[in-house]
């Protein structure tokens, strides 16, 4: 059994959190302060951290069990159960079961159970072979598929639900909706989703898109979301035509990268164009002095999110730009990112 504290003698410390640059296998280990591991966690056995735990790469083990926030931006393998009391961002869960106390965030899950007392939000798909239940929403981007069951206030996927009992798989009396069989009800007339969109995509009407998106969204946190997708797209609009010289937050080409990567907006050439506008002023920006910019996030949540974007889809913007947005991130996450990435090159990372 291995244990890292505050005590452990030559781990990096930047401010509250503790890091590991690099994690040999082991039989069994417990973190007893708020660490980092800026390498894959590999464990034959249990996993226990007492505060939170950050993950820079792939988790593996037979059981983890976190009293905090777990964050892993690679994949994580449990043979048995993932716990955490708060928050769990990951970019693929695969385990046996899953409890968390509150939000499950992640790109891929595939869990016999997952239960969750806030929502489940998966970007692609949910892969559950007995009961996935949240005490809020479950919203998948994809699908939702296996031989088990969902239950949720709402349950809301992209694409048609996939499970063996199709929608009868969805506990009643909870709701389901699928933005592809969806024919939502307009102010004008009853158009499918198929029906309406040429016309914005057509005349490069993002804004009208997302209205109508709003309009149509049942469930709150999707409406939330574009909601905030309007505003900075808005925002980033705005800037292109009044000018960008005082433009310095960072935030908003990471979201604008993000958004004009997703399936609703990667083919609007409109949207594409304000993307490549909004990097060419970053990038002349960093040119003259990096010091310049500035990047407002600091939540957890955000924070992940934004790694994730630059993860997915930073070749979209000019790679100058792209270091300095991870060294600003790395800095919000309280690390020292000189350090760290000098650490991370010396070890193959």
């Amino acid at each position: 059994m291995r244990i890292y504290d505050d005590k452990t003698t030559g781990i990096l410390k930047s401010n509250d959190q503790f890091v590991l640059t690099s994690f040999e296998t082991c039989d069994g280990v417990t973190f007893k302060a708020s660490y980092i591991v800026a390498s894959d966690l590999n464990c034959t056995g249990k996993v226990t951290a007492l505060f939170d735990l950050i993950v820079f790469g792939n988790v593996e083990a037979v059981e983890l069990d976190v009293k905090g926030k777990f964050i892993c931006t690679g994949k994580c393998v449990i043979s048995g159960t993932l716990s955490a009391q708060y928050d769990i961002w990951v970019d693929y869960i695969h385990a046996k079961s899953i409890e968390c106390r509150d939000r499950i965030v992640a790109q891929e899950i595939d869990a016999d159970v997952v239960n969750a007392d806030g929502d489940i939000v998966v970007g692609k798909c949910l892969a559950v072979m007995k009961l996935a239940h949240s005490g809020n929403n479950i919203v998948c981007g994809e699908t939702a598929y296996g031989s088990g069951k969902v239950e949720a206030n709402n349950v809301i996927t992209g694409e048609p639900i996939d499970l063996d009992e199709g929608v009868d798989a969805v506990v009643n009396p909870y709701t389901y909706n699928s933005l592809m069989d969806a024919t939502p009800i307009l102010a004008a007339n009853n158009a499918s989703l198929t029906n309406v969109t040429p016309d914005f995509v057509a005349n490069g009407d993002w804004a009208g898109y997302l209205d109508w998106l709003i309009k149509n969204s049942e469930v709150e946190s999707v409406k939330d979301q574009f909601m905030s997708w309007k505003k900075i797209l808005s925002t980033v609009y705005e800037l292109t035509i009044t000018g960008m010289t005082d433009c310095r937050d960072l935030s908003l080409l990471i979201w604008t990268v993000g958004i004009a990567s997703s399936d609703y907006f990667s083919e609007w050439s409109r949207v594409q164009e304000i993307l490549m506008t909004i990097d060419k002023h970053f990038a002349s920006v960093v040119k003259v002095d990096r010091a310049n910019v500035f990047c407002s996030l600091e939540s957890y949540s955000e924070l992940i999110q934004a790694l994730d974007v630059l993860e997915r889809y930073g070749d979209a913007i000019d790679m100058t730009v792209y270091g300095v947005v991870f060294e600003i991130l790395l800095s919000n996450f309280g690390l020292k990112p000189k350090f760290l990435i000098k650490r991370l090159n010396e070890k193959g990372c």
